[in-house]
C-alpha cells in the first residue's frame, strides 16, 4: 500500500501553487548567483511576485490568510529583533 502525501488545495490551486513555487525558487536560485545589483534586485522582486500571487490565490479560497501571514511576518521580526 503506497502513501500518499495529501494535499493541502483542490486539483486546480494545487497545480498554481506548485507552479508558484517553483517559479519562486528558481528566481532565488538566480539570485544566488547574480552578478550585480541590478540582477539580485530583479531577481528578488520575481520571487517576492511569486510569493505575492501565492498568498493571493491561497486569500481568495481561506479569507484572512493573508493577515495571518503578515502577523507570523510581525512575530518573527519581533523575535529576531529582541535577540539581538
Amino acid at each position: 500500500m503506497m502513501m500518499t502525501t495529501p494535499k493541502l488545495f483542490d486539483d486546480e490551486l494545487h497545480g498554481a501553487m506548485q507552479q508558484l513555487y517553483d517559479e519562486t525558487i528558481e528566481a532565488m536560485q538566480l539570485a544566488k548567483v547574480s552578478p550585480d545589483l541590478d540582477d539580485l534586485s530583479a531577481t528578488f522582486a520575481v520571487a517576492l511576485l511569486k510569493l505575492g500571487l501565492a498568498t493571493g490565490f491561497v486569500e481568495q479560497r481561506h479569507p484572512g490568510f493573508a493577515k495571518e501571514v503578515e502577523e507570523k511576518r510581525q512575530r518573527v521580526i519581533a523575535a529576531l529583533t529582541h535577540k539581538h
